[in-house]
């Protein structure tokens, strides 16, 4: 008799048995805990304050200067662009940091 008790500590955990009109319940999983690092954090901060700085600069250039030589329109195309580089840097950090 104890050998039958020994073995049932060891198996698998058995469900109770439901009466006729019970529906079983499924237990949702416990969400897994993302860990940021500081070094993910620096990374991070600082594509976002690039990426905040190239648009203001490319909307100040667009929103401030009458009559933009051919040098500012190049340049504020260059901000835009670097912000729109940022930008996705940032949303692949975050995708990459909930897929792992």
């Amino acid at each position: 008799m104890s050998e039958g008790l020994a073995n049932a500590s060891t198996d698998a955990p058995v469900a109770p048995a439901l009466t006729p009109g019970q529906v079983p319940v499924a237990v949702p999983a416990a969400p897994e805990v993302t860990t940021v690092t500081a070094h993910f954090k620096l990374v991070f901060l600082c594509v976002t304050v690039i990426t905040v700085l190239t648009l203001a600069a490319s909307l100040y250039i667009g929103i401030f200067v009458e009559k933009p030589t051919d040098a500012a329109k190049s340049a504020m195309d260059t901000c835009s662009t670097l912000a729109n580089l940022g930008f996705g840097a940032m949303v692949g950090l975050l995708g990459g940091k909930a897929v792992n």
